[in-house]
């Protein structure tokens, strides 16, 4: 009998040696984790277990107790950081050419910021269109926005929105909206995410020659594909539905240069249905800037 249990264990020994991840490999393993890069990690994953067969739990297990780590770690830190803290963001600066109601060349600024914290989410954002006219520097389009959000889930989310816009050229002499409903994350990929926004509005409008105040509903769709590591292009588009609708549509190309300095080309499309007298329904402007995250 004694004979027959030491056969079995002997023959069992290299079996059970292979259950064990081998030290190279885990600190592999643990490295990648460790890094949150996920095409990293299911590539060292990949190799990991090709190498390491009958270790594939273990190694599972390892990633997904790093990431429990982190995650844990990194709510924490969103608990205790102060408003001012956590923010990102860009700027941008450069040409921007318009047709429809204004053949113009124009100097194009922005800034765009976001703090996602653990259940609020702040974005704010503002472009002007400053033109060089005859007679003197004239700001030609304005537009500015707050949103706050909060999530209820890592998709689910309601939102409220004030904007602000002035683009004389439509006719517009100063515009503020407020804004509030439901977001849904429809797309959470690892490349593209896209969110889809609806919710009711009250609008104020004074045009160049009468004011205009009404109940409207919104519709928003941001979406966003990381074409590679170094490219994105995204999609902003706001709709607001009233007896007098509008829509606003953003594409944009952005290619990163080197460090955080990127360039950007974006063609936007603004469409009023009912502009005041005399003017025309579209215009459109394309811009060339370059823009430095921070």
């Amino acid at each position: 009998m004694r004979l027959i249990l030491a056969t079995a264990l002997l023959l069992a020994a290299p079996a059970m040696a292979q259950t064990s991840l081998s030290p190279g490999a885990r600190e592999m393993v643990e490295a990648a984790a460790h890094s949150g890069d996920q095409a990293k990690i299911d590539a060292v994953v990949a190799i990991a277990k090709s190498t390491n067969k009958g270790a594939e739990a273990e190694i599972d297990k390892i990633v997904a107790d790093i990431a429990a780590t982190k995650t844990a770690q990194r709510e924490e830190e969103l608990k205790q950081a102060g408003f001012f803290q956590n923010w990102t963001g860009s700027g941008q600066f450069g040409a921007s050419f318009s047709t429809g109601n204004s053949e113009t060349k124009s100097v194009t600024a922005g800034i765009a910021l976001e703090r996602d914290g653990l259940n609020w989410r702040h974005r704010a954002d503002a472009l002007v269109d400053i033109v060089d006219n005859d007679g003197g520097t004239d700001q030609q389009r304005i537009l500015a926005g707050y949103q706050l959000d909060y999530k209820f889930s890592e998709r689910l989310y309601a939102w409220g929105r004030f904007e602000y816009e002035r683009n004389r050229e439509a006719g517009i002499k100063r515009r503020f909206a407020e804004s509030a409903g439901i977001g849904w994350r429809a797309v959470d990929g690892a490349r593209v995410k896209w969110d889809l926004e609806a919710g009711p509005a009250l609008r104020q409008t004074r045009f160049l020659t009468y004011n205009e105040n009404e109940f409207a509903g919104r519709g928003a769709s941001r979406f966003a594909w990381n074409l590679s590591d170094t490219t994105i292009f995204t999609n902003d588009t706001a709709i607001f539905f009233s007896g007098s609708s509008s829509i606003n549509n953003t594409a944009a190309l952005t290619a990163k240069l080197f460090g955080a300095l990127s360039a950007r080309a974006s063609f936007n499309l603004a469409w009023e249905e009912e502009p005041p007298a005399g003017l025309e329904k579209l215009d459109t402007t394309t811009r060339f800037t370059l823009v430095y995250d921070f």
